[in-house]
Parts: structure tokens; C-alpha cells; sequence
């Protein structure tokens, strides 16, 4: 069975697809620390991050960068928080998260938003990629 973020992908379920580039995607995370917190996943479904093979580990991480600078010039934070967790699904993804403080990668401030900011949060980041001129991003929902 597909991972649920497999799934976001291809449409199955519901969920805010930023970035597709044939080799790794990126989605809005359903529950967000902070406004634009993210979600970069290779498209193969590997538990462990580190399992991953050392290209793809580092195109995540590129398109990671890609990602970062983009929420750096969205959103008001002093730097982009990155971490490693997936303990609540099983497919290696990095967080990115725009921070003030260390204190704000706390994931007990974790809380849904609503659809209609979500969307918003979503757009705003397609469109700063599409200025950009990457050519991963996706259509809107």
C-alpha cells in the first residue's frame, strides 16, 4: 500500500502538492508548526532517510535549499528550521519550517489550519517559486 504522502501525490487524498519534479515532491504538512511549515519526500517510499540512495538523498536536499530560500522570502522568519523525524509516517521527509526562535521547532505547537489558509499558504508558495522560474511546480489545487 502507498504511503499517505504517496497518496497526497497522486491525488488520493486530499493535500497542498508545492513541488513535483519527477524524483521528489513537496507538500503543505496537514498540521504546521508555523505558517509554511513543509514537507520535502523522494517519490521512493524508504523508511529511513539515510537508506536512501546518495543521489536522491542529495537532490532532496537540494530542492530542500530550493524550498528554504523560497519561505525565507514568504514568510517572516529568521531562518528556515530543518529536521529529520518520521516516526508518524513511515517515508523519509525533511520539515522545513520558518523559525524566529529554536523554541519554534517544537511539534507540541503543531495545530491544523483551515482549508481556506492553507490554500493561501499554498498559493503564495507556488507563485514565489513560479517567479523564481522553477519549472517543478505544479498546478493549483
Amino acid at each position: 500500500m502507498s504511503s499517505l504522502f504517496t497518496q497526497i501525490r497522486e491525488g488520493q487524498l486530499p493535500g497542498h502538492v508545492l513541488w513535483d519534479d519527477g524524483r521528489c515532491f513537496a507538500i503543505l504538512t496537514i498540521k504546521p508548526i508555523r505558517v509554511g511549515h513543509l514537507l520535502v519526500i523522494p517519490h521512493q517510499e524508504v523508511d529511513h532517510w539515510d537508506d536512501m540512495e546518495a543521489e536522491l538523498n542529495a537532490h532532496v536536499f537540494q530542492v530542500a535549499s530550493v524550498l528554504s530560500r523560497t519561505l525565507r522570502s514568504q514568510f517572516d522568519c529568521e531562518k528556515v528550521g530543518m529536521m529529520v523525524a518520521g516516526l508518524e509516517v513511515r517515508h523519509a521527509h525533511l520539515h522545513l519550517v520558518p523559525i524566529t526562535a529554536i523554541s519554534d521547532l517544537n511539534f507540541a505547537l503543531a495545530q491544523e489550519r483551515d482549508e481556506v489558509a492553507q490554500l493561501g499558504t499554498a498559493c503564495r508558495i507556488r507563485q514565489a517559486l513560479r517567479d523564481a522560474g522553477h519549472p517543478a511546480v505544479p498546478d493549483e489545487d
